[in-house]
This record gives C-alpha cells, sequence and structure tokens, in this order.
C-alpha cells in the first residue's frame, strides 16, 4: 500500500476504474485525436463561445462540441460552468451567431 493518493500506480488504478465506468458512447467520443484538438482549443481561448466574455479565474476553460453529441465536430472554447449549463442541449440562434461573429473576427479557434 502508498502512503500517497497520488502515486503513480494508484493514478493508473484510478484512471482504468473511471474509464470502466464512463459509458460506451462517451469512450467512443473522446478518443482519436479529441484530446490533442481539445488542447489545442483551450491552449488558445481568449473568449467564451456561449458567453462572449475574456477568461475567469476559477473558472478554466473547456474545449466544447459545437453540434453536441457529434465526436467529429468542431470544438470551440467556453468557460466550465458555461458548458456545464448548456449541457447537451441545442444551441440556441443567440450562441450560433455569437459563435460566427467571433469566428469571423479570428477571436475564437475552431479545433
Amino acid at each position: 500500500m502508498c502512503s500517497s493518493s497520488r502515486c503513480e500506480q494508484c493514478t493508473l488504478k484510478n484512471n482504468q476504474q473511471v474509464e470502466r465506468q464512463r459509458p460506451a458512447r462517451n469512450r467512443d467520443h473522446y478518443s482519436g485525436d479529441y484530446a490533442k484538438r481539445a488542447k489545442a482549443v483551450r491552449d488558445v481561448a481568449t473568449i467564451c463561445w456561449l458567453c462572449g466574455e475574456g477568461a475567469k479565474l476559477d473558472d478554466p476553460w473547456q474545449a466544447d462540441h459545437y453540434f453536441p453529441g457529434d465526436p467529429a465536430s468542431p470544438l470551440l472554447p467556453a468557460h466550465r460552468s458555461c458548458n456545464v449549463k448548456r449541457s447537451n442541449e441545442s444551441r440556441n440562434k443567440k450562441h450560433f451567431d455569437l459563435a460566427e461573429k467571433n469566428m469571423a473576427g479570428e477571436n475564437l479557434r475552431v479545433g
């Protein structure tokens, strides 16, 4: 037994357990190049595509799918709180208009 909950062996075991518990749909959804694409979006994020605001303390960037549930969907930067509020609901016209405006001004990078 290790003395730390963050040792490499315990972290690996925990990650495997989480992966087994994740529904198959989500495992497929986040496979392939998703991690690389999501990191690229988060690294250059300046404006949340859902609320139109910049960075917020204690509200990290997430890569949000433009089309919910579509693994091939372009990814856009969103605050975690904005992404959680919206969940898998369809975007409304306001979100599409804001995204188009910001992408045209190159404030958002699509991943």
